[in-house]
């Protein structure tokens, strides 16, 4: 039997299993900044960051190409994940090696660290890798599986990482070969459970992706490439601020007061996966199309209420439940990112009607809007300030404000301009 997407259950199922992640990694946090001293933690969080930034570029927006085509594709959709794979595994190799150098070099210390580096840059691209198959299983209706896959990643990580803190303290090589374990796993099971249902799909249409050679494909995903980009630097860009141009200590204060912000913030990136492959299985047909953005915004508009108070509330008290060294500064950083949070909530919607629209390299224009006013009110905020960490927390806030608004108007020129934004194949 074929199985369709569907937004509140897929949504669901992803969120389930992220908020799962997140307080398996919340737990591993803990360990964490328990284990290193003297600013290592602060560190550690740093090439996290970056190698989660410059790892995305081997995403090159393929998956969100099977995302949004996959259904409609049938069939075809397995020889595209091949395709998009081959094509990423070409780029790996010099992000690995240029990414590690560049994070050794920000870090610095010893050896240990430049070993560190390496592994940890390795890890994030193996990741990157599970997306194709990931991407496939959620637009076949699977989100459930694709779910697990995220959890096994996370999970395998946070085991590995308490074992090795626990025998090694905080020696970075063992700590980063920890880390390693979770994409592993998750590449296998990703790999495992995606040739399975793709095997099993027959029938479909015949799209542009159906037929692009490799540079077409690349051409294609551009524009989902750099929104990819401006999607992982968007919830780190602060802390990466903080690194360069303030101090460790309140990198470690952002990160405790983050990881409460980014609980709340993983159900929107599910949403917005799902609703990608919802909406663009009707992208040719307006009225049903428009029909899904209203019926998702009123789905949305509705777990704002609870979910800004009662997981306002939650998030505090874990924080001074969890980290109650980090917890008068973090507490306060957090009750400020809540704005941040319910702004890039109403933003959903809109961004996913520009991204599955003819013109999606608008949609990456609408989240790099919101990256470079964040980058300068974090310019501007920072220096000098007696509170830096609280400062990049309204740098947040108007970044994602000018995300929503920019959002908001494009998809209002779009509705503005009736069908035919949307009626032409892709």
């Amino acid at each position: 039997m074929t199985r369709r997407v569907r937004l509140e259950r897929d949504t669901l199922w992803l969120s389930a299993a992220d908020l799962a992640a997140l307080l398996v990694g919340i737990a591993v946090h803990v360990v964490l900044t328990r284990t290193f001293a003297d600013g290592d933690y602060g560190r550690w969080v740093l090439l996290l960051d970056l190698f989660y930034v410059t790892a995305t570029i081997i995403d090159l927006g393929l998956p969100t190409l099977i995302g949004r085509d996959g259904e409609r594709l049938g069939g075809a959709a397995h020889d595209l994940v091949h395709r998009c794979l081959r094509i990423q595994i070409r780029f790996a190799l010099p992000i690995i090696v240029i990414g590690g150098l560049l994070g050794w070099m920000w870090v610095g210390e010893s050896k240990s660290w430049l070993i560190a580096s390496f592994i940890l840059a390795l890890s994030a691209c193996v990741q990157i890798l599970t997306y194709a198959h990931r991407a496939a299983l959620r637009a076949l209706g699977e989100s459930r599986q694709e779910a697990l896959v995220r959890f096994v990643d996370r999970g395998a990580t946070a085991v590995g990482i308490v074992l090795a803190a626990s025998q090694f303290g905080a020696h970075p090589i063992a700590l980063a070969l920890a880390t390693f374990v979770g994409p592993c796993g998750a590449v296998l099971i990703a790999i495992r459970l995606g040739e399975r249902r793709l095997a099993s799909t027959t029938g479909g249409m015949e799209l542009k992706t159906t037929v692009a050679d490799g540079r077409e494909l690349i051409g294609l995903g551009v524009p989902f490439l750099l929104a990819a980009i401006a999607l992982v630097a968007n919830v780190r860009i602060e802390k990466l601020m903080l690194g360069l141009i303030s101090t460790p200590m309140q990198v470690e204060i952002f990160q405790i007061a983050w990881l409460a912000f980014i609980a709340g913030y993983a159900p929107i990136l599910s949403i917005r996966a799902v609703m990608l492959s919802w909406l663009g299985e009707v992208r040719n047909d307006t009225e049903k199309m428009w029909y899904r953005a209203k019926r998702a915004a009123i789905i949305i508009g509705v777990a704002s209420i609870p979910g800004f108070f009662i997981g306002g509330l939650i998030g505090v008290e874990a924080l001074v439940a969890v980290f109650p060294d980090y917890a008068d500064n973090a507490t306060v950083v957090f009750s400020w990112m809540l704005f941040a949070w319910l702004l890039a909530l109403f933003a959903s919607v809109p961004l996913t009607l520009v991204q599955v629209s003819e013109r999606p390299l608008r949609y990456a224009a609408l989240l790099w809007s919101g990256i470079i006013a964040d980058l300068i009110a974090c310019w501007v905020l920072i220096p000098e300030s007696h509170n830096p960490a609280e400062q990049a927390a309204f740098a947040a806030i108007i970044g994602a404000s000018v995300v929503l608004i920019a959002s908001t108007i494009e998809a209002w020129r779009l509705h503005s301009m009736a069908s035919p934004s949307f009626v032409a194949e892709p």
